[in-house]
């Protein structure tokens, strides 16, 4: 046990002291509170979280000003979900800032490795980020969640700007709403299980 602390030590004081790729399909891990440094970058990627604690788990993106920036994760407890980040901040990043208090990792992966939206109908649980070939004409999403937070789903049509926003609703939910034409990424922040269903 006291060999695995040192190792994960190791890491962390790695991270801090030498930037890392975000695209290079690198993973973190650490325990409580830290501040992860990478290259900074402007291009729009994916991180999958976990964190095994009991309290709050929450993560900020940091800019090159050393400012916050983006809140990707925002949850209570044990976690496990893909956010996008740099979708739309053109002041880039340079490392996250993590409050925990239980283990955690942060895989970084590029926006390719979304998951695929290949069949119109798609089930998973929490937070998640799909690609999908860009829609044309008039296309709907049905969506349905049994969680009993918030249900937000955004989609896009190019990363660098704003999404368009689907769904803002907070436990159970059904309904449906446009898919806007050329839609390529829609992100999902969840805290139940979700379905999507396009047309």
């Amino acid at each position: 046990m006291f060999r695995r602390m040192l190792a994960v030590l190791a890491l962390t004081a790695a991270a801090l002291t030498t930037p890392t790729a975000a695209h290079a399909d690198t993973t973190f891990r650490g325990e409580g509170d830290e501040v992860i440094r990478i290259q900074a970058t402007k291009k729009p990627g994916l991180i999958r979280f976990t964190h095994d604690g009991e309290a709050n788990f929450i993560v900020y993106t940091i800019d090159p000003r050393g400012k916050k920036q983006e809140l990707l994760v925002n949850e209570i407890g044990p976690y496990d979900g893909t956010v996008l980040y740099n979708a739309y901040n053109t002041k880039g990043t340079i490392g996250l800032e993590i409050k925990a208090d239980g283990a955690w990792t942060a895989a970084f992966k590029p926006v390719t490795q979304a998951r695929c939206w290949c069949a119109a109908t798609i089930r998973d649980t929490g937070d998640q980020v799909l690609k999908l070939s860009p829609t044309r004409g008039l296309r709907t999403v049905r969506a349905a969640h049994n969680g009993e937070a918030n249900f937000i789903v955004y989609s896009y049509t190019r990363l660098g700007t704003y999404g368009d926003l689907l769904f803002n609703e907070i436990g159970r939910y059904r309904g449906k709403a446009l898919l806007p034409t050329g839609t390529r990424l829609v992100t999902i922040h969840a805290d139940g299980t979700w379905t999507l269903v396009r047309r």
